[in-house]
């Protein structure tokens, strides 16, 4: 009697316990159930966060000048790419620059590289100030299309080239042609000329035609203030240049027509011991050079900027030099495309 009084308080307490257990366990999911609610939440506050800190690292480039809309005309990444292969990529750019300035055969470098499909970019003294010379031709030629996107008749006006502008100026490269006095020439020959096969005298006549506000206006428009900045020494930055490149790829500033017009004379231009030197011969770029030398100093200025179309994989490329031979900063231009080029190529 006394075992099955035993046996009975036991299945009580069991049932006793089951049930604390039950209640326990209940009030447990209750809880956990009630902490999870706020996780969805947490995640997206900090989505949220993420976004807000990622939209910090962007600049915006809009062209204002609209009643109704601001049209954006290029976003850019505040901060290099931490890409690994970008990375490897400064790393074999800085050791090359190194060694190129411990030998002589440049004083200063500057290097911009961008990736065209996505945006990520590498700057080796990105924000060093230069004087661009003939780079300048590029936002005269893109002033020139936006005059021909508001008159389908610009290009095709004649003017004739009737004096000398500018017989100073004697350049180290010398293109193939220039304009000959007494000539009638189209504007977009003028463009030609200018750009092709980098005349300065077209160059000084379209600014003539252009007037120099309309220019410093678009130059403005692009993103680039050169208020306040004495241009007879260096006043503009690689990564400021590259942004003419990119504006017109996305053709986000001209319409797609004469974006595409302007690229294309780009690709045409006579100067091939830059960039292109160290490339293959069916590789389409679509640059300019520029170059300087003071009468009164032994430093000299190149540069090199423009757009390769690698397959699948068009990039920038801006290189801006100083040292003291033309032939040898020549050399470390297309040394530099050279290696950008393999490193794209490999990876």
């Amino acid at each position: 009697m006394k075992q099955e009084n035993n046996s009975a308080v036991k299945k009580k307490s069991k049932r006793v316990f089951d049930f604390k257990f039950l209640v326990f366990s209940l009030i447990i999911g209750v809880v956990i159930g009630y902490l999870l609610s706020f996780i969805p939440l947490y995640t997206v506050k900090s989505k949220k966060n993420d976004h807000n800190q990622n939209s910090q690292e962007f600049s915006e480039m809009r062209s204002g000048g609209y009643q109704f809309t601001n049209p954006l005309l290029d976003c850019d990444n505040f901060h290099s790419s931490l890409i690994k292969s970008h990375v490897e990529l400064d790393n074999d750019l800085n050791d090359y620059i190194e060694n190129a300035v411990k030998n002589a055969e440049v004083k200063d470098v500057s290097v911009y590289f961008r990736s065209m499909n996505n945006g990520p970019w590498i700057g080796i003294r990105e924000n060093e100030f230069y004087s661009p010379a003939s780079l300048l031709k590029v936002p005269f030629l893109i002033a020139a299309y936006k005059k021909a996107d508001a008159d389908s008749n610009f290009l095709n006006q004649k003017v004739l080239y009737s004096k000398v502008f500018d017989s100073n100026y004697k350049p180290n490269i010398v293109g193939e042609k220039t304009l000959q006095l007494g000539e009638t020439y189209t504007i977009e020959q003028l463009l030609e000329y200018m750009i092709i096969y980098s005349d300065n005298e077209a160059k000084e006549f379209l600014v003539k035609i252009l007037g120099d506000d309309y220019i410093m206006k678009v130059i403005t428009d692009l993103g680039v203030n050169l208020k306040g900045r004495d241009m007879n020494y260096d006043f503009i930055t690689i990564k400021e240049y590259s942004s003419f490149f990119r504006i017109m790829y996305n053709a986000s500033y001209l319409s797609r027509d004469m974006s595409e017009k302007a690229l294309k004379m780009l690709s045409q231009t006579k100067f091939n011991d830059g960039i292109p030197a160290k490339l293959p011969k069916n590789i389409q770029i679509s640059h300019k050079f520029g170059e300087r030398g003071l009468p009164n100093s032994n430093l000299k200025q190149l540069h090199d900027c423009g757009i390769v179309y690698l397959p699948n994989a068009p990039y920038l490329l801006c290189i801006m030099t100083k040292g003291s031979d033309f032939n040898k900063l020549i050399k470390v231009i297309a040394d530099i495309s050279e290696i950008v080029y393999k490193h794209l190529s490999e990876n």
